[in-house]
């Protein structure tokens, strides 16, 4: 192959790869050599057979012509990026698409192949070579075909070996990459903002991850309602192995009315709202309404906090979750992939794609707060439970507290808050699945001074394990 080769251009008729094959495989400079030694550096899988690297631009015309198999071409591709030092000349050829030869649906088809590995794929990704839609293109690919392992293994290549957390700690990041998280037994690990993510090869915790920060309850009324509970947070594991272990995504409790001696007490305020993805056919629950009071009655339950109890006002209502629902199991999975693909594009390998996904925060709604009174305030509504999401292609074991938050103690006459609701808890898994246990129940009505004031008890959430397709 030379320079007179290279200059080789279809015609407008022949704009498809095997047309540009076929067309460039009939140029009349080319000899005989240069072809076969191009089929056989490729069935050879040996990159050095190859008159010149730059003759790599024509890699995919034997493949186009039918004399070597796209698993040849990907095997070659993986050996030449890996132990010849060709991330750089790839790149260029699949940024730029010569000839029409590294087309998208070639380069798709490269990535879903197996022989060409995860480690190459980043080797490619990261390369200064490499644009961000194009690399945004390859991580979706995986995620879409639902080769879930090979995006992981790709995300991880370049992240720490090993991160272990051997004291309590609290998280200041929303996303964690390594190829190993190992949190120590009797360590807490708290997530600082409403969601946190884990992505690793293998996830092992042996102590405890708690998700506290949710949505915030509303405030109580000045006549000693009580504030209402904040909703629990949201955990997101994504690995290939996955012990669970323990998780903590509970509502909090609402907070108890109080004496007041104010004549004329403002309204409290209504929770806020949450945010939950769910699976078709799941749906997210109501808190509990609050308790009715002497003179008013308690705020309502929603999606999934709790009601405040009344008293001389009425309490306020929990707050209302926002839902984002998928088609399937597979589905949720492949959008949280692609968020926390353009999240690595954009935060730690500064590539920006013309277009992105977000990532899916989700969290418990707030309860509402009590209502008060010119003697006794009414109790605040439980906070709702958060949302647990795992993937893991084998999942080991676990045990998830995902309870509803318990309504506050009114004040003698005054109401008690509604129980928040439970929360949601998706652990899918590709091959096996350990023994999992999930506590979704709501949290219970809060108490008042005479019985028929008592909120509401929460309705239960829903945990949900079910096998997805993984096919690489």
């Amino acid at each position: 192959m030379g320079a007179g080769f290279s200059t080789v251009t279809p015609p407008p008729s022949q704009v498809s790869a095997t047309s540009v094959a076929q067309a460039v495989w009939s140029y009349s400079p080319r000899s005989l050599t240069d072809i076969q030694s191009l089929v056989s550096a490729i069935q050879n899988n040996d990159p050095s057979l190859l008159s010149t690297p730059s003759d790599a631009i024509y890699v995919p015309v034997p493949y186009y012509s039918g004399q070597v198999s796209l698993t040849q071409v990907a095997a070659f591709i993986d050996n030449a990026v890996r132990n010849y030092g060709w991330a750089g000349i790839t790149d260029l050829y699949i940024v730029n698409n010569p000839y029409n030869l590294w087309n998208t649906n070639f380069v798709a088809s490269l990535a879903l192949n197996p022989y060409l590995t995860a480690t190459s794929l980043s080797m490619l990704i990261l390369n200064d070579i490499m644009n961000a839609n194009v690399a945004q293109l390859i991580l979706y690919q995986l995620a879409q075909n639902y080769y879930y392992n090979k995006w992981i293994y790709t995300v991880t290549a370049s992240a720490p070996s090993s991160i272990t957390f051997s004291t309590n700690v609290t998280l200041s990041t929303n996303v964690l990459i390594a190829q190993n998280i190992t949190i120590a037994s009797g360590v807490t690990v708290t997530c600082g903002t409403r969601t946190c993510f884990f992505v690793a090869q293998s996830f092992n915790n042996y102590g405890t991850v708690v998700s506290p920060y949710g949505a915030g309850g509303g405030g109580g009324s000045n006549g000693g309602g009580g504030r209402g509970g904040a909703g629990g947070g949201g955990v997101v594991i994504i690995a290939y192995t996955a012990a669970i272990g323990t998780i903590n995504v509970n509502g909090g409790a609402g907070g108890g009315g109080a004496y007041s001696s104010v004549p004329s007490p403002g309204s409290p305020s209504a929770g806020a709202g949450g945010y939950f993805a769910v699976v078709s056919g799941v749906t997210v629950p109501s808190g509990g309404a609050g308790g009715t009071g002497p003179n008013y009655g308690g705020g309502a339950g929603e999606p999934n906090a709790g009601g405040g109890g009344g008293s001389n006002t009425v309490g306020g209502t929990g707050g209302i979750a926002t839902v984002a629902s998928f088609s399937s199991p597979n589905a949720m999975v492949t959008y949280i992939l692609q968020g926390l693909s353009d999240w690595w594009l954009i935060k730690v390998l500064g590539m920006v794609p013309s277009s992105t996904t977000p990532l899916v925060f989700m969290y418990g709604s707030g309860g509402g707060g009590g209502g008060g009174g010119t003697n006794y305030g009414a109790g605040g509504g439980g906070g709702g439970a958060g949302e647990v999401i795992a993937y893991g292609y084998n999942i080991i074991s676990g045990t998830i507290d995902a309870a509803g938050g318990v309504g506050g103690t009114g004040d003698v006459l005054a109401g008690g808050g509604g129980g928040g609701a439970g929360g949601l808890v998706f652990i899918f898994y590709g091959a096996t699945s350990g023994n999992v246990t999930a506590n979704v129940k709501g949290g219970a009505g809060g108490v008042s001074g005479t019985s028929p004031y008592y909120g509401n008890t929460g309705a239960n959430g829903t945990a949900y394990i079910a096998q997805v397709t993984v096919n690489g």
